[in-house]
């Protein structure tokens, strides 16, 4: 795996746990709704992007990746749905699901560009998370 792509992968990390922290911190504020929103959103991106990566770096472990990936959305998609209460969190696992068996099916068959284009998906949904909450 070259070393732009284990950089993109986490940055990918790295926004989320700065999102998580600040949602942490205004968790007080978020609606039932809006932490569906929270959790369904954050775990699909980050299984379709670290999907994509590790899909198009390891085409040959496809399984294995198909796995890794899927744990991660899907806690991913827990720990955002635990901010609000134990329906959101649900549906964050659930989201999760769909997009890490997902993300590797496409990461396999993607070019740099698409990468490329996941990781700009993936800064703007997770600004857009952050912007979501109005005090």
């Amino acid at each position: 795996m070259s070393v732009i792509l284990w950089l993109i992968l986490m940055s990918y990390f790295i926004v989320c746990f700065v999102t998580y922290t600040f949602l942490y911190r205004i968790k007080f504020l978020i609606s039932y709704h809006l932490g569906m929103n929270i959790a369904m959103l954050s775990s699909g991106v980050m299984g379709l992007a670290v999907g994509v990566v590790l899909g198009n770096a390891f085409p040959s472990q496809y399984t294995l990746v198909t796995i890794f990936v899927t744990v991660i959305a899907i806690a991913i998609g827990a720990i955002f749905g635990a901010l609000v209460d134990y329906q959101t969190l649900l549906s964050g696992v659930s989201g999760g699901l769909m997009a890490g068996i997902m993300g590797p099916m496409i990461g396999v068959m993607a070019d740099f560009g698409f990468i490329i284009f996941c990781t700009i998906l993936t800064y703007v949904i997770f600004g857009m998370l952050c912007l979501s909450v109005r005090s």
